[in-house]
């Protein structure tokens, strides 16, 4: 990546992921009954997060009012990980 990365929105984006996956992580040890509601909600909501600060770190907070709501927390292009229906169902490392 040579593109300049804006590092204090990189900085405060990775905050947010890293307290939503803190916040996650505190309701499985409270409560390991409540894996499955973490799972369903707070992993896709950090997955999100991650997403949206890969996708806005060159541009930086202006993203929010410049790029599409749905490209803001996509996968990011280029990055080397697919989902199943991406990669035809081949689990990580089959070709």
């Amino acid at each position: 990546m040579t593109q300049h990365i804006d590092s204090q929105w990189l900085l405060d984006t990775l905050t947010d992921a890293a307290e939503t996956l803190a916040a996650a992580i505190a309701r499985i040890e409270s409560d390991p009954r409540r894996a499955a509601g973490v799972l369903e909600h707070e992993i896709p909501e950090l997955y999100a997060k991650l997403n949206f600060a890969v996708n806005t770190a060159s541009i930086g907070p202006g993203a929010i009012d410049t790029m599409d709501h749905d490209a803001l927390i996509a996968w990011p292009a280029g990055l080397p990980f697919q989902s199943a229906a991406e990669d035809g169902g081949r689990k990580p490392g089959e070709s």
